[in-house]
């Protein structure tokens, strides 16, 4: 039969378990980063936890939706500003072609510029696109709208039963930009007939139109251009804001995911110091109270020699 000895070793064994299973369990803690453990496993935070991270990942494809719709609207915007440009410029040439102090050659050589600017104003609008969808040209004639989704679809809706977390361009194909559409005349004809000089009389019947009409012509292409630009425009300030608002909303619930999920490193390795010198003293303690133990077995053992 063994021999054992009566007295505090049980409660000694107790504390020396529970301070180790404290210890194991920071250290679960301190090297997954979480709070959830093996041994503390937390099922109702857990799902919280759990639930609370699905909505973040919802809310930042939403944000990955809102940039890629700002990222459209800027590729749009700055292909209309240089068209602008390059419509400004087409302006100031014919301007300049209608003074008399230019011979009938130089005036030939501001409508070879005018003529290269007329090809890549429509190069840009031809070739415009984002992702492959072009921008500022249709050419199938149909209905087109393009929309990004920032929110939960299944949430408000407007008058017309839509979700109003879509936000798109609507009437895409009215939003047409070649120097055709805008109302500007391409000056081919005109170089080729006028290849030994262009003169005022030439300039005004190839655009059917006085000088001030000519100027005319170039300030309503600019105010179309204005207009695509205004509905681009609005539609990047929604997505600013949609996105503002994405960003604050995944940051509260990052943070509440956070405060329920994610260790406290300071705490927690304040338990695991605390609990390491729980081990280190019972250990220490039970090897005392296992002491006269030891000593009864060695007398029991010289009394059979």
């Amino acid at each position: 039969m063994g021999l054992r000895i009566q007295g505090h070793t049980a409660i000694v064994e107790k504390n020396l378990q529970k301070a180790q299973k404290d210890a194991q369990q920071s250290l679960e803690r301190l090297s997954s980063g979480v709070r959830f453990t093996r041994s503390d496993s937390r099922p109702a935070e857990r799902s919280i936890s759990e639930s609370l991270t699905r909505k973040l990942r919802e809310v930042q494809t939403y944000k990955r939706n809102a940039n890629e719709g700002l990222s459209l609207v800027e590729t749009a915007d700055s292909a209309l500003s240089e068209i602008a440009n390059i419509t400004v410029r087409m302006k100031e040439l014919t301007t300049q072609a209608t003074s008399a102090g230019l011979s009938d050659n130089e005036r030939r050589f501001l409508f070879v510029e005018y003529q290269g600017l007329y090809n890549e104003l429509e190069r840009i609008a031809k070739t415009t696109d984002y992702n492959g969808q072009p921008l500022l040209i249709n050419d199938d004639d149909e209905e087109r709208t393009i929309q990004f989704l920032v929110g939960d679809p299944r949430g408000a809706l407007n008058d017309d039963g839509d979700s109003l977390n879509r936000i798109g361009v609507s009437d895409l194909e009215k939003i047409v930009s070649t120097p055709q559409e805008l109302g500007l005349v391409d000056a081919t004809e005109l170089l080729e007939d006028g290849e030994e000089g262009i003169s005022i009389e030439d300039v005004e019947d190839y655009f059917d139109a006085t000088p001030t009409e000519v100027s005319q012509s170039f300030n309503e292409a600019l105010d179309k251009v204005g207009e695509f630009r205004s509905q681009f425009g609005a539609v990047g300030s929604r997505l600013g804001y949609a996105l503002d608002v994405l960003n604050v909303k995944g940051e509260n619930i990052q943070a509440a995911n956070s405060a329920i999920r994610d260790v406290d490193y300071a705490t927690e390795v304040t338990n695991l110091t605390r609990a390491n010198m729980l081990v280190q003293a019972s250990s220490s303690l039970l090897t005392q109270a296992n002491i006269p133990t030891r000593a009864a077995l060695t007398l029991i053992q010289n009394l059979d020699k």
